[in-house]
């Protein structure tokens, strides 16, 4: 128990207790002074090895090192797996210190003060820090950053981490951009770093947005998010991602580099020459000249949403693949009635809607911002609603991981929403205007609906473009959205996994916005997928385009509606025989936009033609039970081109149709005085209003050419 040397001379056995506790404690204070060296021999004996190679698993816990850690044995471990350091008194952890196999990593109840040494560990999952009186729960956090392997610090998981992250990281962003980005727009010194840190940090804790955060760990997590973000504006990279200019906080710029580019790589960022210069460059509008870039050129625009990684190869666009497993119900086809044109069937002009120009080329969609990304789709747009005697220009587009909100007058990107799962690609938007009421305040606000290959519906608020809910229903892809026009908060969605979910969205909440959203009921799509919705309010009808074929559900009495279709809508088919009447396949109607009066545009994949048709007309007067099938009545045909790209979808509004096609060119109809005149039946051909070309880009302003940006704006 006592070391001779450390005794008097003249000690005494007998001595009282008092006497001897002393003296250990004595004793006990100079062992711990003594450095105690790990060996080879040490490390042998401890684990009764025969080499260092052969060790696994090493206990130096209660060793009484001191210190600075001794790698020098410990680097000789190449199959070490567990070690144990815990419980001595050890002040640092060479940062040059590396153990390839290394997993398990204890040093709790040590003295150190940095945990810079752990990038190293490549391979480490567990991390135990407790007892280090330094390393405060801020800094274990952060140590996730740090490692992505490590699974678990203490009593931490990196699921927990990362799921608080995806719910508060954009909060938190949006905060610094309106409050504190162009404060600190020139960056600033490594001084200054814990001072601009606190400061935002101290905005945070005070905000509403975060008062239901009660945890100690929540708060350490919130914080870490905070010295992420305070770390990339030091260095002036926060808005990277979002391709933010300096100067300008509240509106996420196309960022210079992109264009002004040459063909060997990425330039100098260019300085506008004042504050109100544009960042995008206007072009001229030419013929396209053979050989030139357009879509046509580019890899097929298939949505590969079918296919797997072993089914088709990387890079390579998957081709929309048929329902044809063994686990799909036996159902022949039905034979679409085949339309056939001839040259003597007259076309007629619609009235024209005046001379377009394109103004701006955006790339805003790409993965990870790389400019030569020509492989990442924009699916969907819609503008943003307003008051009726207020135009909107703010356009809403979804692709990729991305969400963003664009102001065509500026050709400015003001907000984007990145999803933080690399497998997210969003195929559906849809926007909302919901009425609230707060004690004695009445208004309405906008609302945003984003969904796509990971099954998930994800509400936006569009004031700081803040991810708020995500509601989980479907068990595959979602293709569409659709807002009930008369109920706001009723979302309609339409998935991969054959089944149409209504939805109550609820009403955010103003201070945290968390909401209470409900499934109010589920429609099935007999064997198949809708890829647009429609909702006609004349009729009470929803009317899904589907891969295969086109279905209605009557919803006069809500409580009522059929989970199976009323209706199977037959959409005559302008291709030929061999492409439809003789064939087992059946018309993909990808293509469903709703005009005036409960008239319907209808186009089917492949076809020549868009068919137009009204919806009131074509249904029976007599209700029946199960699924009845109509043959459509064709009001009107509208000329159209053949593509070889699939689900390109309509767009329509104030009495326009318009629709795009695989060569870049934009057809657009005037359809107003159409729709007026009520025509049950015919099958006249109506040409576009006007056709608009995929422009060649003049760049005679600059040296460098930059070309297939992925929304276009037309001026």
């Amino acid at each position: 128990m006592y070391e001779k040397n450390l005794l008097p001379q003249n000690y005494d056995p007998s001595a009282s207790f008092l006497y001897k506790a002393d003296y250990y404690v004595l004793s006990h204070h100079f062992k711990k002074k003594i450095r105690m060296k790990i060996t080879e021999d040490l490390v042998k004996s401890l684990c009764s090895k025969a080499s260092l190679r052969a060790v696994q698993s090493l206990n130096l816990s209660d060793k009484e090192i001191n210190g600075s850690l001794d790698c020098t044995v410990l680097e000789q471990l190449a199959n070490l797996s567990v070690l144990d350091i815990s419980q001595n008194s050890i002040t640092d952890i060479p940062e040059s210190f590396s153990l390839q196999r290394l997993e398990t990593l204890d040093c709790s109840f040590n003295n150190i003060k940095s945990l810079k040494f752990i990038q190293n560990f490549k391979n480490c999952t567990q991390l135990y820090l407790d007892g280090n009186d330094d390393i405060q729960l801020s800094d274990k956090v952060k140590a996730f950053r740090m490692n992505p392997s490590i699974h678990f610090v203490d009593e931490i998981r990196r699921a927990t981490v990362e799921n608080f992250k995806e719910k508060f990281e954009v909060m938190v962003k949006s905060k610094w951009e309106v409050l504190f980005a162009a404060k600190y727009a020139e960056g600033f010194s490594d001084d200054q770093f814990e001072h601009v840190l606190q400061e935002f940090y101290t905005s945070l804790t005070s905000d509403l947005l975060f008062k239901n955060i009660t945890e100690e760990t929540e708060w350490a997590i919130l914080k870490d998010i905070a010295s992420e973000i305070v770390e990339k504006a030091q260095d002036k990279s926060l808005f990277t991602e979002s391709n933010m200019s300096r100067g300008t906080p509240r509106s996420a710029r196309l960022n210079h580099k992109w264009l002004n580019r040459n063909d060997s790589g990425p330039s100098t960022p260019s300085t506008p020459e004042s504050s109100g210069q544009k960042d995008l460059m206007r072009v001229k509008p030419l013929t396209p000249k053979s050989g030139t870039s357009t879509p046509a050129s580019r890899p097929s625009l298939k949505r590969g949403r079918d296919s797997t990684p072993t089914s088709s190869p990387k890079g390579q666009p998957a081709k929309r693949a048929r329902d044809t497993t063994q686990s799909t119900p036996t159902r022949r086809p039905t034979v679409f009635t085949s339309l056939k044109t001839t040259d003597e069937q007259k076309t007629a002009r619609l009235p024209s809607v005046g001379d377009f120009d394109p103004a701006y080329f955006i790339r805003c969609h790409s993965t990870n911002n790389d400019p030569n990304d020509n492989q990442t789709k924009v699916w969907r747009c819609a503008f943003k609603p307003t008051n009726k005697d207020k135009s909107s220009r703010l356009l809403a587009t979804c692709g990729g991981q991305n969400v963003c909100l664009i102001d065509c007058q500026t050709g400015i990107v003001m907000k984007r929403y990145k999803d933080s799962s690399k497998e997210e690609d969003f195929y559906a938007l849809a926007w909302s205007t919901i009425p609230y009421k707060t004690g004695s305040k009445e208004g309405k606000i906008n609302i945003l609906a984003v969904a796509g290959n990971n099954g998930f519906i994800k509400l936006i608020h569009p004031s700081q473009f803040v991810m708020y809910a995500t509601m989980e229903g479907h068990h595959d892809y979602i293709s569409c959205l659709l807002f009930h026009p008369e109920e706001p908060t009723h979302l309609f969605s339409g998935s991969k996994d054959r089944k149409i979910i209504l939805w109550d969205v609820g009403v955010p909440d103003f201070i945290d916005y968390t909401t209470n959203y409900k499934k109010l009921m589920v429609l099935n799509t007999a064997h198949t997928d809708a890829l647009n919705l429609v909702f006609s309010t004349k009729s009470q009808m929803l009317i899904a385009g589907c891969e295969k074929s086109c279905y209605g559900w009557r919803f006069n009495n809500k409580k009522s509606v059929s989970r199976d279709p009323n209706f199977e809508f037959l959409i005559p088919s302008t291709m030929s025989d061999i492409e439809s009447g003789d064939s087992d396949d059946v018309e993909v109607v990808d293509g469903l936009a709703l005009l005036p009066n409960d008239y319907i545009a209808a186009k089917c994949n492949g076809s020549g033609h868009m068919v137009i048709w009204n919806l009131h007309d074509n249904l029976p007067v007599k209700v029946i039970k199960g699924t009845k099938t109509v043959e459509v009545k064709v009001s009107a045909l509208l000329q159209y081109t053949r593509t070889s790209v699939d689900y390109i979808n309509l767009g329509s509004t104030s009495g326009m149709l318009t629709a795009g096609d695989d060569k870049g060119s934009l057809f657009i109809y005037q359809m107003d005085a159409f729709t007026k005149k009520h025509k049950s039946s015919s099958d006249q051909i109506l040409g576009y209003s006007t056709k608009l070309l995929w422009p060649d880009l003049d760049i005679s302003s600059s040296k460098e050419k930059w070309m297939n940006y992925q929304i276009v704006m037309i001026l």
